[in-house]
């Protein structure tokens, strides 16, 4: 335990620091971590790899796995009502030009003796046609409605979109260097006896990051999605989804949850170092949550309320947890020591 002398020694060279050094490890710091950034999204653009064209099929597989479910729903639910007003088409004819077929039936079996394609042109061929309608539904969805894919409005959105997921990428290949720096320089404003909870809290803070980064990823943004269209579906509206508007919100949503994962570590990092205590995160656990609902409308791409809950109810659990983490690991000996 150090002694005021010691404390106060460092408090004083933290003093000297803090308008020169601090500002010089600032700027080293942020050089370093962009240098790291670089090295990232350079990765992405090795050609083995090509890992930015791979995230970007990954990315559409959600959106084009909705939109398919959302147009075979729409049919089926199409077919459904045909079923029960008991409709039917009526009998039709299909009328096919007599050397178009013959031409098909010689692909089909060449050894068939049939008229020469010639001798039969200007004739046509009959064919009686009748099909239930909730069939006929069900059978040409996948070919009437194939809008799956996404679209592209502007020549240069997809060359923007790609540069743009390389980045994302190489900052989450990155992000191990990256949060080193950011807790590098955190590091540099404590005193000595409390630079250790850097080395503990990094590879935590990587992790959660992670976490956060793949579990909206694989679970949030397909289950976002889905509900959206839902309410296409409400409306009766056809969705088409847009390249730069998915591929934005589906990069961006994902970072901020990593950054949102950090909560509970950076509310046990401030009480460790004496900031705060356990009861002051309950006390002020309104304007917490106040904050957190603000932070999640800033921080999500998206327009709609739902996307904002999706982030704000897991950081208010993540709250939650802080303040859980923060009263079990208190060592009971800080509550009985009085100056």
């Amino acid at each position: 335990m150090p002694n005021d002398k010691d404390l106060f020694s460092e408090e004083q060279a933290m003093v000297a620091m803090s308008f020169g050094e601090h500002l010089e490890e600032l700027r080293t710091r942020l050089f370093l971590a962009l240098a790291g950034l670089m090295v990232g999204v350079v990765i992405t653009f090795i050609p083995p790899l090509d890992l930015g064209k791979r995230v970007i099929k990954m990315m559409q597989d959600p959106a084009q796995r909705a939109l398919k479910s959302f147009y075979a729903g729409r049919a089926d639910a199409r077919a459904k009502e045909a079923k029960k007003a008991d409709a039917y088409t009526a009998p039709i004819d299909a009328v096919i030009p007599a050397d178009r077929f013959v031409e098909e039936l010689k692909k089909l079996a060449p050894g068939l003796a049939l008229p020469d394609p010639a001798a039969v042109k200007g004739e046509t061929v009959r064919l009686p046609i009748s099909h239930e309608t909730a069939g006929m539904i069900m059978n040409t969805a996948e070919t009437m409605e194939p809008r799956t894919n996404l679209i592209s409005l502007a020549p240069l959105e997809t060359m923007t979109i790609y540069f743009f997921v390389c980045i994302v990428v190489g900052l989450v290949i990155a992000s191990p260097w990256v949060f080193y720096q950011i807790w590098a320089f955190i590091a540099a404003g404590l005193y000595r006896h409390e630079q250790h909870y850097v080395t503990k809290f990094l590879p935590i803070s990587i992790g959660l990051f992670l976490t956060g980064v793949f579990f909206c990823f694989f679970a949030v943004l397909p289950i976002t999605l889905a509900i959206l269209l839902e309410f296409n579906i409400w409306l009766g509206i056809e969705p088409t989804l847009r390249l730069v508007d998915w591929m934005s919100f589906a990069t961006m949503f994902p970072l901020v949850f990593g950054i949102g994962f950090q909560t509970p570590l950076v509310m046990v990092f401030l009480e460790r170092i004496g900031i705060f205590t356990a009861a002051d995160y309950k006390a002020k656990r309104k304007i917490a949550i106040l904050l957190i609902v603000i932070l999640a409308a800033v921080l999500t791409p998206g327009p709609d309320p739902f996307s904002q809950c999706l982030l704000a109810v897991p950081m208010i659990v993540l709250y939650e947890l802080g303040i859980f983490l923060v009263r079990w690991g208190r060592k009971p000996s800080r509550e009985l020591v009085e100056v």
